[in-house]
């Protein structure tokens, strides 16, 4: 039973994978990759890239091996029904976990740099909520969305093209002067990010040309991949070693940004550009939280979840993320394992196992799934 009836472009899927990726990346991969891999961060970028192949593969031959069943649905088809479900609410948690986490990370971008004296709780239950409405509207509401924001979230990072005169290319050398393990370590950082291109996996029985989803999602892949790159290597390029040392690097770059004594003070745009990219990504985890939900309960209709898990959302934003520093500690240690675990190892799993699956009853002569 499919409970979302609205048809997609695999287009459309490409654009909602950008912002899904990048929204939170470009705020704080910088600095932690930096952390790790001081002037080869743009390695760990570059290796990142390629292993986020994995996850796009994964997603699309699971989906041609399941054509008409969503993740959740070929889970319990996998593993069985009731270990199905388990599993299926373990990725309800997840979605709502990462919402929380990725709306508290919003708000305090907001509160931090802009609205100083806005409770906290009020900006993640006003993106919460207007999330909810888009998600209540369906994915073709999401799709359209996307496509209309992502261009503007975009936008804003030309504008670091005016620090081009301020820019030294030394601050990259020497190349590999820490070694390899620190390259990779950065990788896996950057990986947890890029993992979540799997989550093509849950709009992909969606489209109205899955023929195209691969194409779609490597090309968002690349895109997403430039686009991080681009902002490391400006950072590293302006501020060097001390890019470990900045909470928001990015918001010093756009700070430092001054043409004569007019054009200045732009990081206004980065702030339009935070909350356009974090509409669409928590709208989009959001979304496959509540669909998850209702796959889970074979509900009938995945609207009247929509709100309870907003709430459960908001409620995981504090209480999971009690203050600023553990919202540090945490985008730094625990990405790197359960991102990867539940966007990739766990998917290779169930693809490993379906394709067993399948020539084992080809074999015996039974039909396939």
């Amino acid at each position: 039973m499919m409970l979302e009836k609205g048809k997609i472009s695999a287009f459309q899927l490409g654009i909602m994978m950008y912002p899904n990726v990048s929204a939170t990346a470009f705020l704080s991969l910088p600095t932690i990759t930096a952390q790790y891999t001081k002037n080869d961060l743009w390695m760990s970028y570059i290796l990142a890239a390629l292993m986020g192949l994995i996850p796009i593969y994964l997603a699309t031959r699971l989906h041609e091996l399941f054509p008409k069943m969503t993740f959740i649905q070929y889970i319990e088809h996998i593993i069985g029904k009731i270990p199905g479900k388990i599993m299926g609410m373990v990725y309800v948690l997840y979605f709502v976990h990462v919402g929380g986490v990725a709306s508290r990370q919003y708000a305090e971008f907001v509160t931090g740099s802009f609205l100083f004296k806005t409770p906290i709780l009020l900006i993640i239950s006003s993106i919460i909520l207007l999330s909810a409405f888009a998600v209540r509207g369906g994915v073709e509401l999401l799709a359209r969305s996307a496509v209309i924001l992502t261009p503007l979230f975009i936008l804003p990072l030309f504008f670091l093209l005016l620090l081009i005169p301020d820019l030294d290319v030394k601050n990259m050398f020497p190349i590999f002067s820490h070694g390899i393990a620190p390259i990779v370590k950065g990788t896996f950082q950057v990986y947890a990010a890029v993992s979540d291109m799997f989550m093509m996996a849950f709009f992909l029985p969606y489209l109205a040309d899955s023929e195209k989803g691969r194409m779609w999602g490597l090309i968002s892949l690349c895109t997403v991949m430039l686009s991080i790159t681009y902002i490391g290597l400006i950072a590293l390029f302006l501020l060097g070693p001390d890019t470990s040392n900045k909470i928001n690097p990015v918001l010093t770059l756009f700070r430092y940004i001054s043409i004569g004594n007019f054009f200045e003070n732009l990081e206004v745009l980065l702030l339009a550009m935070w909350v356009l990219g974090n509409f669409v990504r928590i709208s989009i985890l959001y979304y496959a939280a509540v669909l998850s939900f209702g796959q889970c309960f074979q509900l009938s209709d995945y609207r009247p979840a929509v709100f309870p898990l907003g709430i459960l959302i908001v409620v995981f934003s504090i209480w999971a993320v009690p203050n600023y520093s553990i919202l540090g500690f945490m985008a730094k240690t625990l990405p790197p394992f359960y991102k990867p675990l539940l966007m990739t190892l766990i998917p290779l799993c169930l693809f490993i196992a379906a394709v067993l699956r399948k020539r084992k009853m080809i074999g015996g002569g039974e039909p396939s799934p």
